[in-house]
């Protein structure tokens, strides 16, 4: 019987539209979750399968032994694409030059992900585009000046002749080092045996490259485990360090966006538990007055709570689906090749986030709703309103739950957790004594503005609550459009139009002149030159740095680096450096060392140690006077290890600079080269274009979740003013019974909500301000700059949004007759 009534009180107050509130609030927390989860799973995915282009393949296996036909055959059997490398230095003739070149040979599958792009001219720009095919090389733009050879002309390499067939315009897996190497050829790896040049001892890279879906992947790695020996590992994108960084801190942006979405749901859950609460007591004791035990009131409620809850998962689970669909079809016109891969886990989530709401901030209200006596039936007391502390506590354990399931990571949820609980603290303070302070101010309720502020402190838990959710919802919103906005656009700042793409490494103190007097004859604007000298740390303090760890656990050396440093000394901080610790060199430091702060916590250094140096054989000894954090996204120059002038200056040096260069005018290059055969000239293009890449896709994403988030705040205010409509039906019922007319009841009403609104603008702008200076510095890396656009834009978005939203839905309760209005409030 009670499940009966439960299934019918349900679609009648579901027709009525009386259920909405608590029904919406759990469709919101799944729908955000969904949404959410399944958005940043899909932008986290396509990004790795971006990244997997930058490596020509999903996972790539290097070794330094021959390929093992063994693991092979059986990545073919658990159909996985397959394709092999091979990576080697080796001098290239032609018949009046001859260059030392980065030579890589691969098999006829090359590339798995991403494209090659090879034209069968000797122009990036212009050609036709063919393929690699055996008997021929494809040559890095500069080494046709380089090698003085045209195309189709042959070039010798070991004991072959091959032809040269054309230009390689795109290498999806061109290595990514600022300080890379030596000119690159393509060839096809059926070649390589006539050449004669993998002999015993060579020095030659294999690379096994594998593409397939990511069960297929994790399956593979688990059954050729086996096979591998010491000389093979598994290399992936993290080894490229700007673009692993660039890729690691887009995931951080997502993270971040959709652990604001679990807030933001916890939100909607608890005001709409609140509502529901209060709604049905008059029902719970007119169900007692005619003889209902608390037994069967609990079972007719929880029976309603189950329907609600399955109607609402059902729902969200629908609409976070079509959503996640259309975002990923939006992803693969973005991206072409980009392939959705469906995954349960936005589901369940979705599922457990309504179960914990319905449970956490649900159970608890209407557990203590069917206690209602059927005495209330008479008396109808106004329920003031209470904080239940077990249901704080269980609430509490449930967006701390939410959110860790949702991150993965306990510490960034504890964080954002403990945040978000001292910003709720703070904002009832502040809630509290600035409602209060309203009582002098309203004194008398002759004027509009009066009656609104009389309306605030009348209402003083209430309203403090809905200053909570309010500034919550705001501060939510303003802090994803501002992380979107600007912390992306500091981000993309870091590589500015025109930063320097080409580095010139190996540069003789004689060739400086030389190459000023070319970067001016070309137009080319150069970068500061850091002198660089080879040295190896050898010491610290009187304790001696082994090389490397061994076996024996008596060792009382430390852990060195295990190999040489690039060593520098500079006058000024370079600029994508900064002191944390100590002061830099003064002009007249002597005998002092900055070390990069990794580095230091690494080998466990502290300011006043003495570090001990080996430079071309002679010691140098330097003290430690700063420890820098350095920014190495910045593709700039940066070094380990900066010495004061007075140590360096009589050992030679190499210098390093940068320039930028269009990508149309790369003949440059080659001039330059043959003028200066002996410097490296490094292109970073590719790094930048990726990178940059990569902010795009990431722009993307966080504004199909910024639409999410703002559509979900602007229903969390809904849900929150709806939740004081009877008690505003009461009220607007007296003031007409005593002559009130509409126009000062429409005034008060938007004075009213104005002032809520414009303070929990500013209550959310002081919040996001804050917690942007934290995620500046300590989440993402970058330095902190005011944000003067909020401190309007919240108050004013405030006012506005909460007014329009409050007039909008009481309009209809100004536009009843009084007479009218009276007889609902009497009859309900």
């Amino acid at each position: 019987m009670a499940t009966a009534i439960a299934w019918r009180l349900f679609w009648r107050e579901l027709k009525r539209g009386e259920l909405w509130v608590i029904a919406f609030a759990l469709f919101l927390a799944v729908f955000s979750v969904v949404s959410l989860s399944g958005i940043t799973q899909s932008v986290k995915s396509a990004l790795e399968q971006r990244s997997a282009h930058f490596i020509a393949a999903d996972r790539v296996l290097g070794s330094s032994q021959p390929f093992d036909s063994r693991i092979l055959a059986l990545a073919k059997e658990m159909g996985l694409g397959v394709a092999q490398q091979m990576q080697f230095d080796s001098m290239l003739f032609s018949s009046s030059q001859m260059q030392l070149a980065t030579i890589k040979a691969v098999s006829g599958d090359y590339p798995l992900r991403g494209e090659l792009i090879l034209h069968r001219s000797q122009s990036v720009t212009t050609g036709p585009t063919t393929e690699l095919r055996p008997g021929e090389l494809y040559l890095e733009a500069r080494l046709f000046d380089l090698l003085q050879v045209s195309l189709g002309e042959q070039l010798e390499l070991g004991n072959s002749r091959l032809t040269v067939a054309g230009v390689i315009v795109n290498e999806p897996d061109a290595p990514l080092s600022v300080f890379g190497g030596n000119p690159r050829v393509l060839m096809h790896l059926d070649d390589v045996a006539a050449t004669d040049i993998v002999q015993p001892g060579s020095r030659i890279g294999y690379r096994y490259l594998f593409a397939g879906t990511n069960s297929q992947l994790e399956r593979f790695q688990q059954e050729v485990s086996p096979l591998l020996t010491v000389h093979q590992r598994w290399r992936d994108r993290d080894e490229q360090s700007a673009l692993g960084s660039a890729l690691d801190r887009a995931e951080r942006f997502l993270l971040l966006a959709g652990l604001l979405g679990i807030v933001l749901a916890a939100c909607a859950a608890a005001v709409a538990a609140g509502r529901y609460s209060q709604r049905h007591a008059q029902a719970v004791a007119i169900i007692k007055a005619l003889g209902a035990t608390t037994a069967q009131v609990r079972l007719i409620y929880f029976s309603h709570l189950i329907l609600v809850v399955l109607f609402s998962l059902l729902l969200g689970l629908v609409a976070g689906q079509l959503i996640l669909v259309a975002v990923e079809q939006g992803i693969r016109f973005y991206i072409g090749d980009f392939r959705p891969e469906f995954s349960f886990r936005p589901l369940w989530l979705g599922a457990l986030t309504c179960i914990a709401c319905a449970l956490l901030f649900a159970a608890r209200p209407l557990w203590r709703l069917t206690v209602t006596p059927a005495i209330q039936v008479l008396k109808q007391p106004l329920t003031p309103l209470t904080i239940d502390k077990l249901q704080l506590v269980t609430g509490a354990v449930a967006v701390y739950g939410l959110m860790w399931l949702f991150a993965a990571d306990w510490f960034i949820s504890l964080g954002l957790f403990l945040i978000c609980a001292v910003f709720v603290a703070v904002l009832l303070g502040i809630a509290v004594l600035m409602v209060k302070a309203a009582k002098p101010v309203a004194a008398g309720q002759s004027s509009a503005g009066k009656l609104a502020l009389a309306n605030l402190r009348r209402r003083l838990w209430a309203n403090s609550f809905q200053l909570i959710t309010f500034t919550l919802a705001l501060f939510l919103a303003l802090l994803l459009y501002f992380v979107r906005a600007e912390l992306i656009g500091q981000w993309q700042q870091q590589i500015p139009p025109g930063a320097p793409n080409h580095f010139l490494v190996n540069l003789s103190e004689a060739q400086r002149t030389e190459l000023s007097e070319f970067a001016a004859e070309h137009q080319l604007q150069t970068d500061t030159f850091y002198p660089v000298v080879r040295g190896r740390l050898v010491q610290l303090n009187e304790q001696v740095f082994r090389e490397e760890a061994t076996k024996d656990d008596r060792s009382q050396q430390r852990t060195g680096i295990g190999r040489e440093l690039n060593l520098t000394w500079l006058e000024q901080l370079p600029p994508a450096n900064k002191v944390i610790a100590g002061q830099w060199f003064s002009q007249q430091a002597k005998a002092e060392v900055s070390v990069e702060s990794e580095l230091s916590e690494r080998l466990g250094l502290k300011l006043g140690d003495t570090l001990h140096f080996s430079i071309g054989g002679q010691p140098v000894r330097a003290e430690v006077t700063s420890i820098r954090q350095v920014d190495w996204n910045s593709l700039q120059p940066n070094f380990y290890m900066i010495l004061s002038p007075d140590l360096l200056a009589g050992f030679p040096a190499s210098y390093i600079t940068a320039f930028y260069l269009e990508p149309e005018r790369y003949t440059v290059i080659n001039q330059l080269s043959r003028l200066m055969p002996t410097v490296t000239v490094i292109s970073v293009e590719a790094i930048i274009r990726q990178v940059q890449d990569i902010i795009a896709q990431v722009t993307l994403a966080l504004s199909f979740i910024l639409i999410i988030i703002g559509l979900s705040a602007i229903l969390v205010l809904v849900a929150q003013v709806q939740a004081t409509l009877e008690q505003r039906e009461q009220e607007l019922a007296i003031l007409r019974t005593l002559g009130a007319r509409y126009p000062f009841l429409r005034n008060a009403l938007l004075l009213e909500f104005t002032f809520l609104g414009a303070l929990a603008g500013i209550l959310a702008t002081v919040l996001a301000e804050v917690l942007l200076l934290t995620l500046q510095q300590r989440l993402f890396d970058l330095p902190f700059s005011p944000h003067y656009a909020l401190w309007w834009l919240g108050p004013l978005s405030g006012a506005i949004l909460v007014s329009l939203l409050g007039w909008w839905q009481l309009r209809k309760l100004l536009n009843i007759p009084g007479a009218v209005l009276i007889r609902r409030v009497i009859q309900s």
